[in-house]
């Protein structure tokens, strides 16, 4: 399933393994702009795939627009986790932070790209529902809002950056 964001939209459900495949999926189709907002760093980001996907949108263009918000890094900075080493690596492009306690939410695990382009697995990593779509309205937006204002509130991890001496 090709997905062109603003074009597409179906409405796609997803299984439990087919979540990172398709986040990756839509991860490529994107241009400019990727709001992660995850309860936690764990396998559904730490995938090849999704890694990978990052990586290449984050060094195609310098107008481009990573954020991830992160609930609590505290088991992927002790064990690892690839997204966060790749922040180390491109910390211009991909920004990393932690959402401040009044602002955490379990059940809030979703990715919008583009603005309207949308992954939605409500209460990772034991989701009710996964759902996919290349244009996700009004929805997306909605949750781009909603996004842009708890990470205007969120704080830097200092476990997140790179200590360079």
């Amino acid at each position: 399933m090709p997905l062109q964001i603003g074009q597409d939209e179906t409405l796609h459900s997803l299984s439990r393994s087919e979540a990172s495949p398709g986040l990756a999926q839509l991860i490529q189709a994107c241009n400019r702009t990727l709001w992660l907002r995850l309860p936690l760093l764990d396998e559904l980001t730490a995938d090849r795939d999704v890694c990978d996907a990052i990586k290449a949108l984050a060094i195609s263009s310098e107008r481009v627009d990573i954020r991830i918000l992160v609930d609590d890094p505290d088991n992927a900075l002790r064990d690892g986790h690839r997204l966060i080493h790749l922040a180390r690596r491109l910390p211009s492009r991909l920004h990393l932070r932690q959402t401040q306690k009044d602002d955490r939410d379990d059940q809030s695990c979703h990715v919008i790209a583009d603005g309207t382009g949308l992954f939605e697995a409500k209460g990772w990593p034991r989701p009710a529902r996964i759902h996919l779509s290349a244009h996700r309205l009004p929805h997306a937006p909605r949750l781009a809002r909603d996004f842009q204002t708890v990470w205007e509130r969120a704080g830097s991890n200092p476990g997140l950056r790179e200590l360079r001496l």
